[in-house]
């Protein structure tokens, strides 16, 4: 999902302080906390999770740390 279905997303759900200027790490995130999963979206428990959200592919791919 790309950053603007990331911050339509949100903002359907209610968090319109995430439209403009915010990683997709923290859109995530907070989308993950106001669904009352656990905000875990790119923490290190992507490294044990075996969960089956719609974030795993992108959580669990590797990349730089500086980029997240």
């Amino acid at each position: 999902m790309n950053i603007e279905a990331l911050q339509k997303l949100a903002s359907q759900l209610g968090l319109h302080q995430y439209r403009d200027n915010s990683s997709q790490k923290i859109i995530i995130r907070a989308i993950q906390q106001k669904r009352d999963e656990e905000p875990c979206f790119s923490t290190d428990k992507r490294y044990s999770c075996n969960a089956n959200c719609e974030w795993r592919a992108c959580c669990q791919k590797l990349r730089a740390v500086w980029l997240c």
